[in-house]
C-alpha cells in the first residue's frame, strides 16, 4: 500500500495561492490598523479611567495597575511593528536577491557569449587564404606539368605523323614499282602471244626467260617490301591512335585544372569578403555586449549596495550578527508531520503545534505520519484540531495500516449481566468497578466518550490483563502483566480479530516485536521498534518528491523517515525542543550541520536565544507564543 492511499478521505479547503513573501498570520496583515486600534482602545481605557477618577476616588495602587497595563499594551504593539518591520526588511532584501539572482544569470549568459564571440573573432581574424593559395599553386603546377607533357605527346604525335607519311609515301612507290613489274609481265605475256612464228615464239621466250625471272624475284621482293610497309604503317597508325587518345586526356585534365583553380579563387574572394563582413559584425556585437555588461554591473552593485545596506540595518536594528527570519512554507508543497510517540502532554503540545502552525499558515490540511498506538487516535486528532479551528489532519498510523482488515467482526464488546457480581461506578471517571461477593476486584471498565475503552482483569487484587477497544467495540489490544505487575507482553489484532502483532516485554523493555501474517504465521521477528519502523517505512513508499517532512528532531519514527528515505536537508523542518536550557548543543548541532537551514521552536524565548547565539543566518519559527505572555518596552523606542 502506497503513502498517500492511507490517507483518509476528507474536505480540504481549496489552496490558497503561493507567494514568495514570508507568511504572516492575519492580525498582522495591517498593523497600523491594529496599532491604531489598540491605541484607541488604550486612549478610551485612560479616558474612562479619568472620568471614573472624577467620580470615583483612585487608589495609587489602581493607577499603578492601569499603568502597568497600558505599558504591557504598548509592549505588545511594539513587539507586533518590530515584527511587522523585520518581515518587510526580509520581504525587501529578498526580493532584491530574486533581481540579483536574475541579473547573475543574465550576466554569466552575457559573459558566455562576449567569450563565444571574442573567440570567433579571434579565429575569424587567424583565418587566411594561406591554404587556398597553397592549393592553387598545386593545382597550377599540375596543369602546367599536363601542359609540358600535353607539348611532349604533341610533338611525338608530329614526329609519328611525319615517319606515316614517309612511309605512305614509300609504300606508294613500291606499289607503283609493283604494278610496272606486274604491266612488264603482261606485256613480255602479250608479245609472246602473239608471235605466230612457232621457233620465234620459242626465240623470244628464251630471250626472255630471265627477264621474266628477273621480274618475278623483283615482284617477290616489292610485295615483300609493301607487306612491311603495311606492317610498320598500320604500327604507326596504332601509336598515333594511342597518342590521341592520351593527348585527349591531358587536355581534359587541364581543363579540369583550369576549372579548378578558377573556382579557388571565386573562393578565395568569397571568404575573404566574408571574414571581413564577419569581422565587422563581431565587433560591432562585441561592443554592444560590452555597453550591456557595464550596465548590468553597474545595477548589481547598486542591488548589491542594497543587499547589504538591509542587511546591516537588520543586524543593527534587531541587535544579531546573523539574519534570523521566519520558515518560509511552500503552499505548492504537501507537508508531513512525524511523531514516534505523543502520549505524554509535552510531546501531545510539540505535535499539534507543529500541526497548528502549519495549518494556520498554510491553510490546508497537513498529514500526521505516526508509529504510536492509540486506541482512539483519530478521534483524538479530529477533537484538538476542531477545538482549534483548524482542517483535520490526514493521518498515516503504522498501527492502522497493521490493523485494518477488510473483512471486521461484528463481535462488539458489551459487559454480561451476572447476578453475584457487585458494580460500583465512579462518580468522577464514571468507571465501573466489579467485584465478587467477597468484595474482591475482578476488573473495572473505563469509557471513552460513553463507550467501553478498555476492561482491566484483576486476581488477587493485581493486575493480571487488559483488554484494549477501539471505538467500534472491536478489541484492539490486549496487555498481559506478570507477578510483578510488569507488562509482559501486548498483542495487537486486526479489526477481523485475526492477531497482527505481539510485543514482549522484559522489564518492562520491548525486546521482541512478532509480526504475523494473516494465516497467523509468524513473518517477522524485529528486535526493536526501529526495526518494525523501517519495515513499515519501505512498505508505504513516502512520496519524497513534492514533500516537506517536519518533526522533532529526537524522535525516532523522524529520524527514520530521514534515514530510510534519504530526505535532502531542503524538504525538512526539524523542532528543537528546550533551546533556551540547551542553547550549547543546539549551536553546536548547526554548526556540525550547516545543511539544517529550517526549525522549529516551542518559544519566543528560544527564538532570541538562537538570535542571540548563531553563527550563521538561518530561518526559525516558533509554534507555541504562549510562553509567559510577558513583554515589557524597551529603554528606548528608537530603531
Amino acid at each position: 500500500m502506497k503513502f498517500l492511499d492511507m490517507l483518509r478521505k476528507i474536505d480540504e479547503k481549496p489552496e490558497q495561492p503561493s507567494t514568495p513573501a514570508p507568511d504572516s498570520p492575519k492580525k498582522d496583515e495591517n498593523p497600523k490598523q491594529n496599532a491604531t486600534a489598540q491605541s484607541n482602545s488604550d486612549t478610551t481605557a485612560v479616558v474612562e479611567s479619568d472620568r471614573k477618577e472624577e467620580n470615583l476616588p483612585v487608589s495609587v495602587h489602581d493607577k499603578r495597575l492601569n499603568i502597568e497595563e497600558q505599558m504591557n499594551g504598548l509592549s505588545h504593539q511594539y513587539a507586533q511593528l518590530r515584527n511587522d518591520l523585520k518581515t518587510n526588511l526580509f520581504t525587501e532584501k529578498d526580493d532584491f536577491e530574486t533581481k540579483k539572482e536574475t541579473l547573475d544569470k543574465y550576466l554569466r549568459t552575457l559573459k558566455r557569449d562576449e567569450k563565444e564571440s571574442n573567440d570567433k573573432l579571434a579565429d575569424t581574424k587567424a583565418q587566411n587564404d594561406d591554404a587556398a593559395k597553397e592549393h592553387l599553386a598545386s593545382v597550377n603546377a599540375d596543369r602546367k606539368e599536363q601542359e609540358e607533357n600535353l607539348a611532349k605527346l604533341q610533338s611525338q604525335l608530329n614526329e609519328l605523323n611525319s615517319t606515316i607519311n614517309t612511309k605512305t609515301a614509300k609504300l606508294e612507290s613500291l606499289q607503283s614499282d609493283l604494278a610496272k613489274n606486274e604491266q612488264s609481265e603482261a606485256d613480255m605475256s602479250t608479245s609472246i602471244k602473239e608471235e605466230k612464228d612457232l621457233q620465234k615464239m620459242l626465240s623470244l621466250m628464251e630471250d626472255q626467260k630471265n627477264s621474266i625471272n628477273t621480274l618475278y624475284d623483283q615482284r617477290k621482293d616489292l610485295k615483300s617490301q609493301i607487306n612491311n610497309a603495311q606492317e610498320d604503317i598500320t604500327k604507326l597508325n596504332g601509336d598515333a591512335d594511342e597518342l590521341n587518345t592520351n593527348i585527349s586526356k591531358v587536355n581534359n585534365q587541364i581543363n579540369d585544372f583550369k576549372q579548378k583553380a578558377h573556382e579557388i579563387e571565386d573562393k578565395m574572394k568569397s571568404d575573404h569578403n566574408y571574414r571581413i563582413e564577419t569581422i565587422a559584425g563581431l565587433e560591432r556585437h562585441i561592443q554592444s555586449l560590452g555597453e550591456e555588461h557595464s550596465k548590468i554591473d553597474g545595477e548589481l552593485g547598486e542591488i548589491n549596495d542594497n543587499i547589504s545596506y538591509i542587511g546591516k540595518y537588520i543586524k543593527d536594528v534587531f541587535h544579531s550578527a546573523y539574519l534570523v527570519r521566519d520558515v518560509y512554507l511552500n503552499k505548492d508543497k504537501e507537508y508531513y508531520v512525524a511523531a514516534d510517540d505523543f502520549n505524554s502532554d509535552a510531546a501531545k503540545n510539540d505535535l499539534f503545534g507543529m500541526v497548528n502552525y502549519l495549518e494556520t499558515k498554510l491553510q490546508k490540511p497537513v498529514t500526521i505520519v505516526s508509529s504510536f498506538y492509540s486506541n482512539h487516535i483519530h478521534e483524538i486528532i479530529d477533537t484538538k484540531a476542531k477545538k482549534d479551528h483548524l482542517a483535520i489532519p490526514n493521518v498515516v498510523n503504522l498501527f492502522d495500516q497493521l490493523q485494518t482488515s477488510p473483512n471486521p467482526t461484528d463481535k462488539k464488546v458489551t459487559i454480561p449481566e451476572n447476578d453475584s457480581w457487585v458494580t460500583r461506578t465512579d462518580v468522577e471517571s464514571q468507571d465501573t468497578f466489579i467485584y465478587d461477593q467477597k468484595q474482591t476486584l475482578l476488573m473495572t471498565v473505563e469509557y471513552f466518550d460513553k463507550l467501553i475503552d478498555r476492561i482491566n482483569y484483576y486476581k488477587n487484587e493485581q493486575i493480571v490483563k487488559t483488554n484494549i477497544y477501539n471505538g467500534d467495540g472491536q478489541l484492539s489490544s490486549t496487555q498481559n502483566f506478570n507477578k510483578n505487575n510488569e507488562l509482559a507482553d501486548q498483542n495487537f489484532y486486526r479489526t477481523d480479530g485475526s492477531i497482527v502483532l505481539t510485543v514482549i516485554f522484559e522489564k518492562n523493555n520491548a525486546i521482541s516485536y512478532q509480526l504475523f501474517d494473516k494465516n497467523g504465521l509468524l513473518e517477522h521477528d524485529f528486535n526493536e521498534k526501529s526495526e518494525l519502523i523501517t519495515w513499515w517505512l519501505k512498505s508505504i513508499s513516502p512520496n519524497t518528491e513534492n514533500s516537506v517532512f517536519v518533526g522533532n528532531n529526537s524522535d525516532l519514527l523522524y529520524q527514520l523517515i530521514m534515514n530510510v528515505n534519504s530526505i535532502s536537508s531542503d524538504n525538512t523542518i526539524r523542532l528543537l525542543q528546550d533551546v533556551v536550557k540547551n542553547i550549547d548543543a543546539v549551536i553546536d548541532l548547526l554548526d556540525k550541520n550547516s545543511d539544517i537551514k529550517d526549525i522549529f521552536v516551542q518559544t519566543d524565548d528560544d527564538l532570541h536565544e538562537i538570535e542571540n547565539k548563531t553563527n550563521r543566518d538561518i530561518s526559525v519559527s516558533v509554534i507555541n507564543t504562549t510562553s509567559n505572555g510577558m513583554l515589557s518596552l524597551p529603554e528606548s523606542l528608537k530603531i
